[in-house]
């Protein structure tokens, strides 16, 4: 099949284009000129993939990327917190997303796969995973942003029932990824003053997502979302120690007192702040990372999509670390 990725020059996005090769569909990759890394440019060349110039904040620049195109996969979005006005999260998640709905819509276009995230749903209640059905709640704004994206999704679906399926995972991490490099690094550096044995996180390797992603294509029902995630929770000391198996690091047994933590954390906000950054840490970062705040059930994915994980934690760490080696990002 000929299918269009969008965010395709994005960590994730990079990742399903190689497979989506792999399995002998003709790919062709939305990217703006500022996206095209070299990196990607060569993985691109490689795979003979079709690159499309366009922005999603421009509808005219869409038309073409859309033609002859059988399947969408849309990764492109605002992705993390960042620190940019709050206008510019819903003018590329929400209005960029309209913006390639209304291109797509009069398209025989036979699945459009839309990656949202756990962030539209927000934290769990009373301990318990959320899922499908549970009322979204958004903690900040990007998850706002992406719930948007998800209305702006059902309103194609049921005006022009255009077939349309989201996904919601968790943090991802795998080769190519930048934002939870940072964990990586301070394992590496032996210092994670952070500790918890409470299972409460999710943490999603690439190659599951993937799959994921395929499956949703394949056997994905119109109108519905599905969480996905590794299968299992972890606390932060599980993930920390399966880095360091992975590096062959030990970090140094120190846990800092969590008024501390969080103190520092405000400093480096209010740092952020001044000087425009998004910072790297933050006052609750330490409760996402020891309560059962972030936490899904997959089963609807199992259940209706076939989903199941074929990547471990620590065969994800591994391969991960392996990357950061290679490329002489971590020793």
């Amino acid at each position: 099949m000929k299918i269009l990725v969008t965010g395709g020059t994005g960590f994730i996005g990079s990742h399903l284009v190689e497979q989506l090769v792999k399995e002998g569909h003709k790919v062709k990759v939305l990217a703006r000129e500022s996206e095209k890394r070299e990196e990607t440019r060569e993985l691109f060349e490689r795979l003979k993939v079709e690159i499309a110039t366009g922005d999603l904040a421009d509808r005219e620049s869409l038309k073409k990327a859309v033609e002859r195109v059988e399947v969408i996969f849309h990764l492109a979005a605002i992705a993390r917190p960042m620190a940019i006005p709050r206008e510019e999260y819903f003018n590329i998640n929400e209005k960029g997303t309209r913006n390639l709905l209304e291109v797509c819509r009069n398209k025989k276009i036979k699945k459009f796969v839309m990656m949202s995230s756990v962030s539209a749903v927000g934290q769990s209640r009373n301990g318990e995973p959320v899922n499908e059905k549970t009322e979204c709640n958004p903690v900040d704004i990007y998850g706002e942003s992406k719930l948007a994206q998800e209305k702006a999704a059902e309103e194609y679906f049921k005006n022009f029932k255009m077939p349309i399926v989201i996904l919601r995972p968790p943090m991802v991490f795998g080769p190519r990824d930048f934002e939870l490099l940072k964990l990586f690094k301070a394992v590496n550096r032996r210092f994670f003053p952070i500790r918890g044995n409470e299972k409460c996180m999710e943490f999603l390797y690439v190659g599951n997502l993937v799959e994921a992603c395929i499956l949703a294509m394949k056997k994905g029902k119109n109108g519905e979302k599905y969480h996905i995630t590794n299968g299992e929770h972890y606390s932060i000391n599980e993930i920390i120690q399966s880095i360091e198996r992975a590096e062959g690091k030990r970090v140094i047994p120190i846990s800092l007192p969590r008024w501390m933590m969080r103190g520092g954390g405000y400093f480096i906000e209010l740092a952020g702040k001044i000087a425009g950054f998004h910072p790297p840490f933050r006052h609750d970062t330490i409760d996402w990372m020891t309560k059962k705040l972030w936490y899904s059930d997959m089963s609807k994915a199992g259940k209706e999509l076939g989903y199941t994980p074929k990547f471990g934690l620590d065969e994800g760490t591994r391969i991960t670390a392996e990357y950061y080696k290679n490329k002489g990002i971590i020793r």
